[in-house]
């Protein structure tokens, strides 16, 4: 069985106090039970994988459906777009995407290599969640089984209530398994 921890945009824009978007204490939080399960994975050969929220300046007001609801941020190259913390020296391999949700292709790639894939990151309600509905229904329509799992120790929100509500989605209308404290 081959497995991934998908680490959901743990950049600086979304965990450090002074991001552009941040989830702030509840998102700094985590990193320890992060970092912790880094560690574990790679002790017990399990992949991980962080994906990188990517923006640039020049088509940000223009062109993304985002700019409607936030401000610029995660620009390319910038602090801000850097992995947050500790997880910046893990040397962990990073996958740029740039709306909430992965790439199609990312997306296929990953669901066809993996049969065990468990979520990490922020924002439990809006990247994370994202992802997880999407590779969820790729995995279903394509004909494969996979088992999910989100690490509840290792996402946070700024919306407490939405974090919860995401969870509880998750779980109960896809049947993923919540673990973790």
């Amino acid at each position: 069985m081959k497995k991934l921890f998908l680490i959901i945009d743990y950049q600086v824009d979304f965990v450090a106090d002074d991001g552009a978007l941040t989830a702030g204490k509840p998102a700094q939080a985590i990193e320890p039970a992060i970092a912790a399960e880094i560690e574990r994975c790679r002790s017990g050969r399990i992949d991980i994988l962080a994906t990188q929220d990517t923006h640039r300046e020049s088509s940000w007001q223009d062109t993304h459906p985002e700019s409607r609801q936030f401000p610029i941020h995660c620009e390319h190259g910038s602090a801000g777009w850097q992995l947050y913390g500790r997880l910046a020296d893990l040397n962990i391999n990073t996958l740029v995407k740039t709306s909430y949700m992965m790439a199609t292709g990312d997306i296929d790639r990953i669901v066809q290599t993996y049969d065990k894939i468990t979520l990490a990151g922020v924002t439990t309600d809006i990247c994370v969640f994202q992802n997880a509905i999407g590779l969820y229904n790729h995995a279903a329509n394509i004909g494969k089984l996979v088992e999910f799992s989100v690490r509840s120790d290792c996402v946070a929100s700024f919306d407490p209530d939405g974090h919860q509500y995401a969870l509880a989605y998750l779980k109960d209308k896809l049947g993923f398994s919540i673990i973790g404290a």
